[in-house]
């Protein structure tokens, strides 16, 4: 092949690679001010958008300082989206003429981590690794859009030019920094003015007057200008779906090694008229759908097919195999592996961008370690990790290529050994079980698989099988109970309050035989209720269970496998205020939510006290279940849940803690002698009362120094 050289390495670019692109333009950027379509960018993956290495994840980062010419930053993500939303609207669109390929040959990274402070930084530090010696063209997109980012870094590797973000309405001056120290030719800006505004390209004009815009009406339209727009033939193109950025930055990252293009698409409609014709544009005969049906349908395939294309399809089990089978369509052994967690889409953007440019494979990972599958074949191909982000998203593990099967090891062993050492101060015997919820799926218990008397943990069971027979249509929640209480009203106080006789109730509907075949076929071998008489309260049958099954059971809820989520939620809705908070709830942070039942029970060694919950922390999501006997104190239960919180979040300040009047009333209500007896006194609206027992929906009160009994929709968690 007849070419030009490309680096130190083996990599060539083709000869066409050099000619000026896109003989014909279709139109010149607007005058200031104009209207023109916008990229809709695609909301993080995580619950914040914040790119690595902010140490809070659900702040955005703070804007740098600009110049005072320019317009401010768009104030919040939320207002980028109402103003991208006015912009898809009016339908306009940018296109201009690509530039020439720089002259400066991109240098592979040679450090284990790449990374800024936040976003725009990390995208800096990128550009400073990949071309130390200045770049003649650069590329420009919003950070709050890394779906732009991802487009651009499909043309990366053509003009050998870096990636810089930007604000909507300003440029970092870091960015501008680095922009001078570039000193580039060209600046491609991708977007259109709802995410870059056209103040933002006056300002790029002052490093240098050839600035130029691709921007569409959305992201697809965007992504189709790019392609048509860069010039050359390519004769086969990869197309992943647009909805997300799991699978676009990787078909980018292949076209990149292997001199073909990149197209997003709306792979879950119909295929369109404007794609079809964008590909014959570039003269393209096969087309690589990168993922699976999800994202690209079988009919979106089809269709493809009958418009003349030839297809084939790339799809792995998951987003990390997926990284490994891409990275197989290079055509050379790579030199470095560049990697990025797929959790940060900035991030990916950034990383995207620069294994085009450097026409290195992309791969991801997760925060702590590298999936099996991935380090694998890392090991096999020899080439070291650059990571792209920092430490909240990429651990010192994910850089020395850590297998994740021998992370979660140490991890499990850690979490088992601090959980020993806190029981170790306290009084009784315990079984306790933690299940990870995602994540690295970390799995560690102590005598968790101990039978032990479960106490009112087992109306978890209770209630999944009563929801359950409601999935299956075979009762409502308006399905009275034989003691005249409907089901979904006794569900509700069998959880919120932990009534007894709801219970009871809900375990002879069902059929106590019944109700332990459901639990074994779920997969509980080691929970069932004891055997008593119909109308026989279910609280001393001799009912067992584990702490594994109960964790097990609440990370089955929270996966959707046993129940539907529309169950699941209305479950965990209630268990989220039940009013029992005194141990695992209270080793928590305030900010920490959490869905939980506790129990407690007079047993022949004592008090038994247990609690079973999922976590739902800053991070992570864990199932965590601790039964203890012999007397133990609420505040080992408390030390215990801190202890697990910690492993997975690291060390906080004061815990969640609940005044002992858990309730107030919800209006003027009687306070009554007796269930449905004579009102002994009124009290008005929000008055505070400690609920200490229940019948059904009668509920007893502390108030002052009397025990009084009110009906149940008379109160409400304070």
């Amino acid at each position: 092949m007849t070419g030009v050289k490309f680096d130190m390495t083996t990599r060539w670019l083709p000869a066409t690679a050099l000619a000026v692109p896109l003989a014909l333009v279709i139109s010149l950027l607007p005058p200031t001010g104009a209207r023109a379509g916008t990229n809709d960018p695609t909301p993080a993956t995580t619950p914040s958008a914040s790119a690595t290495p902010m140490p809070d994840p659900s702040a955005e980062p703070a804007p740098e300082q600009t110049d005072p010419a320019a317009p401010p930053p768009v104030p919040s993500p939320e207002a980028s989206e109402r103003a991208r939303d006015v912009a898809e609207e009016e339908d306009g669109r940018v296109i201009a003429p690509m530039v020439a390929p720089s002259t400066v040959a991109p240098t592979i990274p040679t450090a284990a981590r790449v990374a800024g402070i936040d976003r725009f930084a990390t995208s800096i530090a990128a550009s400073q690794a990949a071309f130390p010696a200045g770049a003649t063209a650069v590329l420009i997109a919003n950070g709050l859009a890394p779906v732009d980012g991802t487009v651009a870094a499909a043309m990366a590797a053509q003009l050998g030019a870096p990636l810089l973000y930007v604000h909507h309405g300003s440029v970092p001056a870091a960015v501008l920094t680095e922009l001078a120290r570039l000193a580039p030719q060209s600046i491609v800006v991708v977007g259109g003015t709802g995410v870059v505004a056209d103040a933002v390209l006056t300002r790029l004009r002052a490093v240098t007057p050839d600035v130029r815009r691709f921007g569409g009406a959305n992201r697809y339209e965007t992504s189709r200008l790019a392609l048509t727009g860069r010039g050359g033939a390519f004769p086969t193109v990869y197309v992943s779906g647009g909805a997300n950025l799991i699978d676009a930055p990787l078909a980018s990252s292949a076209a990149a090694a292997t001199d073909r293009a990149a197209l997003l698409v709306h792979g879950t409609g119909t295929l369109d008229g404007p794609t079809i014709s964008a590909l014959r544009a570039v003269g393209a005969s096969t087309v690589v759908i990168v993922g699976g049906v999800g994202t690209v349908s079988a009919a979106y395939e089809t269709a493809l097919r009958s418009a003349g294309f030839a297809v084939e399809r790339r799809v792995a089990a998951n987003r990390y195999a997926q990284s490994v089978l891409m990275a197989q369509d290079r055509p050379v052994r790579p030199v470095r592996a560049i990697v990025a967690n797929p959790a940060t889409d900035p991030d990916v953007a950034v990383a995207t961008a620069l294994a085009a440019v450097t026409r290195q494979p992309l791969y991801y990972a997760i925060e702590k370690c590298v999936p099996d599958d991935v380090s694998a074949h890392l090991s096999a191909d020899g080439a070291p990790i650059t990571g792209v982000g920092g430490v909240y998203w990429l651990e010192a593990a994910v850089l020395s290529n850590s297998p994740c099967a021998t992370v979660r090891t140490t991890l499990q062993a850690n979490l088992n050994a601090a959980i020993r050492s806190t029981m170790s101060r306290y009084p009784g015997t315990y079984s306790v079980t933690v299940r990870q919820i995602g994540g690295i799926g970390e799995v560690t218990h102590i005598d968790g698989g101990v039978r032990r008397e479960p106490a009112s943990m087992l109306k978890i069971f209770a209630a999944w099988a009563a929801y359950k027979r409601i999935e299956e249509g075979r009762a409502t929640t308006s399905t009275r109970l034989p003691s005249g209480v409907a089901l979904g009203t006794c569900i509700r106080i069998m959880i919120h309050v932990s009534d007894n006789y709801c219970h009871t109730d809900i375990a002879h509907w069902i059929g106590i035989p019944q109700l332990n075949t459901m639990i074994r076929n779920a997969g509980f071998p080691n929970s069932y209720y004891g055997s008593v008489a119909p109308g026989t309260s279910v609280l001393y049958a001799g009912n067992r269970s584990t702490t594994n099954d109960l964790s097990l059971l609440m990370t089955k809820l929270s996966g959707g496998t046993i129940l539907s989520k529309r169950y699941v939620d209305a479950l965990f809705s209630i268990m989220g205020i039940q009013i029992g908070r005194s141990r695992i709830a209270s080793g928590i942070p305030p900010v920490a939510r959490q869905v939980s039942k506790p129990g407690a029970l007079w047993i022949a060694s004592g008090l038994l006290q247990g609690d079973t919950a999922n976590v739902y922390g800053m991070r992570y999501t864990y199932a965590l279940s601790i039964i203890g006997d012999d007397g133990p104190p609420a505040e080992a239960f408390r030390a215990i849940s801190r202890t697990v919180y910690e492993h997975f979040h690291g060390p906080f300040g004061t815990a969640a803690s609940y005044p002992r009047e858990q309730m107030k009333t919800t209006k003027p209500v009687g306070l009554r002698s007796s269930a449905n007896g004579p009102v002994v006194v009124t009290v008005p609206a929000g008055t505070l009362v400690e609920q200490l027992d229940s019948i059904r929906d009668w509920y007893l009160v502390q108030y002052g120094t009397r025990k009084l009994w009110v009906y149940y929709t008379g109160l409400r968690n304070r």
